[in-house]
């Protein structure tokens, strides 16, 4: 397999997808041109805004940026419409009001040589709101070096949370991946790369290539929910099942029953035919894991999963409501009127 020493600027097709951002891509555009890789092309495809995203982006467009529009069909139509057009060696996915660090990709450019283009990198990554000077969370995935190599059986095993701008793909694992699967709406990208390093000779972590990603932003796919969002979100899941016996076998199995008995438990009260479709999918469907609130897994012992959640649901809503009543006098005290 030929290195990138054989190609020492490789072209890198950076491919953003951009819906109702109006007040972020600006933002993110001056992200990936700042860039000290130089050797890119930038490709926005916008999926029917309705703000004003396509008229912020067009402003920007240039010989190395090209800007075009589609009908609404979902971020994942927009990342495969962005892959048609690439002309790159590697992809780099960027989410419309996400942000890349300047050397990102001239640090994953630079570890590859080291490698093939069957091996998938990725780097580090950290939540911000509004900008980079208040950054918060830990820093994920945790690695123990600097460089690191992971079987891929394990990744998936593992699966540790990674955001798609992470990444760094090369021609030859997007192809062998195939395209984003556009019936899905929530853990589209997740389900891509499990495909992706499945595809891969491993995976390997940089420290140094570093990704921010904006939270809390109401208007971005992942904040969606809902009975849509959950079929997609098991739909994800029933290809990971797929994936992983493929990949690793039945050494995978636990992995699975784990992320079914979660979403199991999302979908409890709410969607319970989706809740019995997820049990049906475990490999041992009488097994509870481990639940990461702490109220509800020490409820559930006395009472059940099904009682403790409603008793969660009744608590986040007093808590709130206090929350609510608490903004509100302090509104009124800070404006001088009386609190009742």
């Amino acid at each position: 397999m030929l290195n990138l020493m054989l190609n020492p600027a490789p072209l890198v097709s950076i491919i953003i997808p951009l819906y109702n951002a109006e007040n972020y891509i600006a933002a993110t555009i001056e992200s990936a041109l700042k860039q000290t890789y130089t050797n890119t092309e930038i490709i926005i495809v916008d999926d029917g805004s309705k703000d004003a995203s396509y008229e912020v982006a067009i402003k920007y467009a240039s010989d190395k940026i090209k800007v075009v529009k589609q009908v609404n069909k979902g971020a994942s139509a927009a990342r495969n419409h962005g892959i048609s057009l690439a002309k790159g060696d590697y992809i780099q996915f960027l989410d419309a009001d996400d942000f890349l660090h300047p050397q990102k990709i001239e640090q994953q450019v630079s570890t590859l040589s080291k490698f093939s283009d069957l091996h998938l990198i990725g780097g580090t990554w950290q939540r911000f709101i509004t900008n980079l000077d208040h950054l918060f969370g830990e820093i994920a995935p945790p690695t123990l070096v600097e460089l690191q190599f992971f079987d891929k059986a394990k990744w998936l095993i593992d699966r540790p949370m990674m955001i798609p701008h992470t990444w760094l793909v090369s021609k030859k694992l997007i192809e062998l991946a195939g395209p984003w699967d556009e019936a899905l709406t929530l853990n589209d990208d997740g389900e891509y790369f499990y495909r992706a390093i499945a595809a891969s000779a491993g995976v390997i972590i940089d420290k140094k290539a570093k990704t921010y990603y904006r939270s809390f932003n109401s208007s971005s796919l992942s904040s969606k929910n809902g009975r849509a969002a959950m079929l997609s979100w098991i739909a994800s899941i029933k290809s990971y099942k797929k994936i992983l016996q493929q990949v690793a076998g039945n050494l995978g199995n636990t992995s699975v029953d784990q992320y079914f008995d979660l979403l199991s438990y999302w979908c409890l009260n709410e969607y319970n035919d989706l809740y019995q479709l997820c049990r049906n999918e475990m490999y041992d469907p009488k097994k509870n894991y481990r639940l990461e609130d702490n109220l509800v897994q020490n409820l559930s012992i006395v009472t059940g999963r099904r009682l403790a959640k409603k008793i969660r649901t009744q608590v986040n809503q007093i808590k709130s409501t206090v929350l609510l009543r608490t903004l509100i006098y302090k509104f009124k005290v800070t404006r001088g009127k009386s609190a009742y």
